[in-house]
């Protein structure tokens, strides 16, 4: 089951169960947590095991990149350069400061 049959499946039985205790008897609201969790406990189960497995959805599994992929590491690259650039200015006023205390000090 993927996760959206299983989200509905869960919404359905909250449903059922919330009409019921409505308008037919109240034994179902005592029903309603155990079956819950039992639901629960097989959805989360179930994502873990999609999350261990890699295949043909997972184009990275492959080693294929992805048109998101290829966007990210161009961008990536600009901010590589951008954070060299920062750190060379950062630098270069570091020096331009230390420079101008040398100066002063010997103006003094």
């Amino acid at each position: 089951m993927n996760q959206d049959s299983i989200d509905k499946f869960i919404l359905h039985v909250w449903v059922w169960f919330t009409i019921r205790f409505l308008f037919l008897n109240c034994w179902d609201i005592l029903l309603l947590p155990p079956i819950l969790l039992l639901l629960d406990g097989f959805h989360e189960i179930n994502t873990k095991k999609h999350e261990k497995q890699l295949g043909d959805g997972d184009p990275e599994a492959k080693g294929h990149t992805t048109e998101e992929d290829s966007k990210f590491q161009e961008r990536y690259k600009h901010t590589i350069s951008l954070d060299r650039l920062i750190e060379k200015l950062m630098e270069d006023e570091k020096e331009r400061i230390l420079k101008a205390k040398k100066s002063f000090r010997e103006n003094c």
